[in-house]
């Protein structure tokens, strides 16, 4: 038990992996469930406002991770994401007082810019500070914290929504500002070549940028693979709901049954996953994954009965927990060390566009073909990314160096 908990069992890794946790689980709450029924509830606040604040907010996050994570390997990551959550906050807090479509509009966007700093503050962070065969293990436990924190938030945000509007924007923005706390009090030390860095360099700006577009250069063959791979996520988001109940005759509260069974096995499973890639290798789970996700969607758009449907959505979420954690220890390993925030930002910016591409592509399959269509695009994007990550030379591959310690 304690070889699974050894890459995390250090504060500075605990205290980033419980602000993700915080901030998700209040963009959840916000997005899934807050946003919808104010667009119900209060006056002058349509749907289609709420669509384009929550839209507004996702725009604003994944254009501006590029350039947070700059600022993160400049000036390090306490001053970006303390300073982000506050404005983050600040944006919760308007969309509290929202009396007009622009308020809510504003504050989304707001929120959004906030929140950018998250995930490349976190990511560079916690894989600076781990040995090379903990990597894979910590990025396990960084989606383990997202799908937990993102879960919970919708769900337990809605008891305390219809007892009172107040104190769920006052939990929501204290949730935000404790996670700013934590990013604020808490010092990392960086793990390189076997030392402890304490502080980050400072850089001169203009080689730092010549360097950055250099990088991007030697590793652009990871480029298309990002997008895909979120592509072809993206491309079920607009479907799946209405094809459970449609097609399946899923209820919604079946729906979400199984939403908990798929997040509950893929939770289970990440940071067992993650062990298994650092002791053997990315390549085997990360070809596996993506072929037993196309297989999993070829057999889930076959089925009319909901048990067998139900195993193969928890079949998926098993090849989620292999994908997550391989690819991102691949991506990790592939870029300079005193680039992560960066890098990271570039790499989540591509995922992004892949994410919001996807369901413009399954909304018209849906529509011009049959409801199955968009499994079946799904599916071939996934296995032929897996047929060709068995043979393909990538960089963060070739540079994963097997543990040479007992772990091995």
């Amino acid at each position: 038990m304690k070889l699974f908990f050894k890459p995390i069992a250090k504060p500075f890794i605990l205290a980033s992996l419980t602000s993700l946790m915080l901030v998700e689980f209040v963009r959840n709450a916000l997005i899934i469930s807050l946003l919808p029924n104010l667009g119900v509830d209060v006056p002058g606040l349509t749907p289609a406002v709420v669509g384009l604040a929550i839209s507004v907010h996702y725009f604003f996050d994944n254009i501006l991770r590029t350039p947070m994570g700059m600022l993160v390997d400049r000036y390090g990551h306490r001053l970006a994401l303390s300073i982000g959550l506050v404005v983050a906050a600040a944006g919760l807090l308007l969309i509290a007082s929202a009396d007009t479509p622009l308020t809510i509009i504003l504050g989304g966007g707001l929120f959004g810019i906030g929140a950018s700093p998250l995930w490349p503050t976190v990511i560079s962070a916690i894989t600076s500070t781990c040995k090379e065969e903990e990597k894979a293990s910590a990025m396990g436990y960084v989606y383990t914290a997202w799908l937990v924190g993102g879960g919970a938030g919708p769900v337990l945000i809605n008891f305390i929504f219809v007892w009172s509007l107040r104190a769920t924007f006052t939990l929501m923005v204290s949730l935000l500002l404790v996670a700013g706390l934590l990013a604020l009090t808490v010092r990392i030390k960086h793990h390189a070549h076997g030392t402890i860095k304490e502080t980050f360099s400072q850089i001169d700006l203009r080689r730092y940028f010549r360097e950055i577009i250099v990088h991007l250069k030697e590793i652009r063959i990871l480029f298309p693979g990002m997008f895909v791979q979120t592509f072809a996520i993206g491309v079920l988001i607009p479907i799946l709901t209405p094809y459970a109940r449609i097609v399946l005759g899923i209820s919604p509260q079946l729906q979400s049954l199984a939403i908990i069974l798929v997040g509950g096995a893929t939770v289970i499973l990440l940071p067992v996953m993650g062990r298994l890639v650092d002791r053997l290798g990315a390549r085997p789970f990360l070809s596996g994954g993506f072929l037993l996700c196309s297989v999993m969607l070829i057999a889930f758009s076959l089925q009319r009965s909901i048990i067998p449907a139900i195993f193969f959505m928890i079949m998926l979420g098993v090849s989620y927990s292999m994908i997550l954690p391989s690819w991102n220890s691949v991506l990790d390993r592939s870029i300079a060390h005193d680039k992560r925030g960066a890098m990271w930002g570039v790499f989540m910016t591509i995922e992004g566009l892949g994410t919001a591409t996807g369901p413009l592509f399954g909304g018209r399959l849906w529509d011009s073909f049959s409801p199955q269509a968009p499994f079946w695009l799904s599916a071939i994007v996934v296995g032929t990314m897996g047929i060709l990550y068995l043979f393909l030379r990538l960089p963060g591959l070739q540079r994963y160096l097997k543990p040479t310690t007992k772990a091995s």
